[in-house]
């Protein structure tokens, strides 16, 4: 499994590009430990003392036999893509006609460098929710930031197994640490992550 940002960066509404470089690679195994299964033996009398079958006793044969990481079966409507989250709109904007000060969107430079820099606790939340799995999806963040660099509002769109594994609350706690530049205006930032 492997987990992928692409910088479709886009000061209005950001378009998914598709040269964007590998962020996170991440093991098939995603860092979980082998399950391992240990047989247990019917009681043989009031001592509760049953008989130990070869390869059963972890003091006479220390290596027990390991059945590997298991892969949950996904159906169909387990990889549908859904969004869940807040409404992404952004706000009506107001024009200072007395001149105080220039409001602008986020640049494209200015949301890369928030996502490369912090965006790493959203990507621990998609590959959180898809171990054990062999899924493979483009999950999509939407997160509107006021003018004051703030997240205030963000939309998720992923497979429907990822949310019933805990991914929106996931995605906009790590969404609310999230830090932009105060640029007096808001911002529609979206940022696709590929998994697979």
């Amino acid at each position: 499994m492997y987990l992928e940002l692409k910088r479709p960066w886009d000061h209005r509404v950001a378009t998914v590009a598709s040269d964007g470089p590998p962020v996170v690679i991440v093991p098939a195994d995603a860092g979980t430990k082998p399950h391992v299964k240990k047989k247990r033996h019917p009681a043989a009398g009031p001592g509760g003392a049953g008989p130990i079958a070869h390869g059963d006793d972890p003091e006479t044969d220390p290596d027990p036999v390991d059945l590997g990481p298991t892969t949950v079966s996904l159906s169909a409507a387990d990889r549908a893509l859904e969004w869940r989250g807040d409404d992404t709109q952004l706000p009506a904007q107001t024009i200072d006609m007395a001149g105080g000060g220039e409001a602008r969107p986020l640049d494209d430079g200015e949301i890369g460098a928030a996502i490369n820099g912090q965006g790493g606790a959203v990507r621990d939340c998609i590959v959180q929710g898809a171990t054990g799995t062999d899924l493979k999806a483009t999950i999509t963040v939407k997160i509107v930031v006021d003018g004051r660099g703030r997240p205030i509002r963000s939309r998720v769109q992923a497979p429907r197994y990822l949310f019933e594994h805990g991914l929106l609350g996931c995605t906009q706690r790590a969404v609310g640490h999230l830090h932009f530049p105060a640029t007096g205006a808001p911002t529609l930032v979206t940022f696709p992550l590929t998994l697979g």
